[in-house]
């Protein structure tokens, strides 16, 4: 139990001290918001379907979950050519709880992301529901 805690905790370090990272994962997916959701925005009511930000932010958060799975697939490499992963294969610990332990981090990675996100999303939407 205690090599499953210390490989999640040590996705969510190696995620908190890489700011490019985390400006990454909170830039994306406001971009493609700003840049689609107001671009495609008129379009879109023209047709009579209602607001296109409504429709468009489920899927850019779920694009988003997608893209640090891609990730957390990325770190096992940078592990595998840094050696760290040939280390953690040879510890005196089961595969499954190193496998449990970096799925772990790699979720809370991805679900603390989206977390952050969220309140924007929701902000853009509301500022152009209003409007």
């Amino acid at each position: 139990m205690k090599a499953i805690y210390i490989l999640w905790l040590r996705q969510i370090k190696r995620y908190l001290r890489s700011r490019s990272r985390i400006v990454g994962s909170l830039a994306q997916p406001l971009l493609f918001l700003i840049s689609l959701g107001y671009g495609f925005g008129p379009v879109f009511q023209k047709a009579g379907q209602g607001n296109y930000l409504e429709f468009l932010a489920p899927g850019i958060i779920g694009m988003s979950i997608i893209f640090m799975s891609v990730f957390s697939g990325v770190d096992i490499v940078w592990d595998r050519q840094f050696g760290f992963l040939k280390e953690t294969l040879v510890a005196p610990v089961s595969r499954i709880n190193i496998m449990i332990g970096r799925t772990l981090g790699g979720a809370t990675v991805a679900s603390v992301s989206r977390r952050w996100e969220r309140p924007s999303a929701r902000s853009s939407m509301i500022c152009k529901a209003s409007n």
